[in-house]
């Protein structure tokens, strides 16, 4: 039973692949089914629209106005003194409506709030930019990582499986020479406990690859095919250029979350322009053109129609000191936001020498875990071999192929750090975009 079980679990972790899908494939899926990359994408729109609202409060506002109004008054008669008594009726009736409908027309002559508000509105909307960059590489890097996370947890499992499947046959050969009196109880015991040992890793392992494939299936969507794999030769290169210091150089010109501090300051700075700008006066040329009815007319009527151009001021000269306050509390924005901005110039340089020099060792790593894989391998052909003999223990047997698997798992673990950190090196420099996922799929194939 143990053995079918095997078998079939063999055949689910490394059966041959009819279509893979790649990197690119399963970004272009996240970009279409991640609904985060969706609200960011929107946001980004909706902040574009800003700079239009902004405008519009230097181009010129048209009004269009009407009424109807009821007036009613007890009015017998009028009396003027030295003059006859004269009858209301002939001057204005007692019980009129007017109707009245008006065009105003009014240009901004002098707004200096909202001239320095367009400067903050064409920063925020430069803002908004390099933070869709920064969203869309973090999502770019969460998709690689989770995807290539799902890559790692597949080769554990098929090398756990691997694992549990020869030392299952070991403990059956073991059990059988317990049977004829060949081998000692403890050799059956010590077979048994490494088996139970790799039997528990591989359902460890198992279960991370359930989790792993289902953190990318809430990126990309639900997906049936499976994914494509490293190339068995696949080539590890040094990060060029070469030095540090370039990468150091590249982070702080490149690196996206300080371009997006920059602009977290300037549109601070720009903050506190606004709000010393509402101390200034406020300069409207103001037109209106209209038409009056009174019905029933009388003397007093001003029935036809009426015009006047003319030029507002409206200057604020005390608002109970909010005007000082909101100044000065721009002004600790915007040092806040210096603050910031110097923290994320520190993150950059950090992010990007520990991405540098954790590449650099993972290629040494990767050479060394290498040989130590393989020759772990012959150790443990050997060892079987000079049991065979009479010259080795079971014990050290099984000591020798533990550690031919467990060089083979450290060299799978070391080959996907490499690559995590390949990515996290690109986007330390802000160079983390779809043409390098296009450069990463030559690493990938259909397996």
């Amino acid at each position: 039973m143990k053995k079918n079980f095997l078998c079939f679990l063999s055949l689910a972790v490394i059966s041959p692949w009819v279509n893979a899908l790649d990197l690119v494939s399963a970004y272009d899926r996240a970009k279409n089914s991640d609904p985060n990359w969706q609200a960011n994408a929107l946001q980004y729109e909706a902040d574009q629209l800003n700079l239009g609202l902004a405008k519009g409060n230097l181009l010129p506002t048209v009004t269009l106005a009407g009424n109807i109004t009821r007036k009613s008054q007890d009015m017998n008669s009028i009396s003027i003194p030295g003059a006859p008594e004269v009858n209301s009726d002939n001057l204005m009736s007692s019980s009129s409506t007017t109707r009245q409908a008006s065009i105003t027309a009014r240009q901004p002559l002098f707004r200096w709030d909202a001239w320095e508000g367009l400067k903050q509105v064409k920063t925020s909307v430069n803002l908004s930019e390099v933070t869709l960059k920064v969203q869309r590489q973090d999502h770019i890097l969460n998709v690689s990582e989770s995807y290539f996370n799902v890559l790692r947890q597949q080769a554990l499992t098929a090398a756990y499986l691997q694992e549990e499947k020869a030392l299952l046959e070991q403990l059956n050969m073991m059990n059988a020479k317990l049977k004829e009196g060949l081998v000692a109880k403890s050799d059956v015991s010590e077979a048994n406990a490494q088996y139970q040992n790799a039997r528990a890793n591989r359902i460890s392992t198992h279960v991370q690859l359930v989790l792993a494939q289902e953190q990318l299936s809430q990126l990309i969507g639900p997906y049936r095919e499976n994914l494509a794999v490293l190339r068995d030769d696949f080539k590890f290169q040094k990060p060029i250029p070469e030095k540090l210091q370039d990468w150091t150089d590249l982070a702080q010109r490149q690196n996206l979350n300080v371009q997006q501090a920059r602009l977290q300051y300037q549109y601070a700075e720009d903050g506190v322009r606004v709000e010393r700008a509402a101390k200034y006066p406020q300069i409207e040329a103001v037109g209106t053109y209209g038409y009056n009815k009174q019905s029933p007319e009388s003397l007093m009527s001003q029935n036809g129609e009426f015009d006047q151009i003319g030029v507002e001021v409206n200057w604020n000269i005390f608002s109970g000191g909010r005007v000082k306050k909101n100044v000065q509390k721009a002004a600790v924005n915007a040092k806040k936001a210096q603050a910031q901005l110097d923290a994320a110039i520190l993150k950059a340089n950090t992010d990007v020498k520990k991405s540098y020099l954790q590449v650099e060792t993972d290629q040494a790593k990767l050479e060394a875990r290498k040989a130590a894989m393989e020759s772990s391998e012959i150790v443990s052909k050997a060892s079987k071999a000079q049991y065979n003999e009479g010259l080795k223990t079971m014990v050290d047997v099984l000591l020798a192929q533990r550690n031919a698997f467990s060089t083979k798992q450290d060299y799978l673990n070391a080959k996907y750090d490499y690559v995590v950190n390949v990515l996290r090196l690109k986007a330390s420099i802000g160079q983390l975009n779809e043409q390098v996922l296009k450069e990463m799929n030559a690493w990938l194939i259909a397996k």
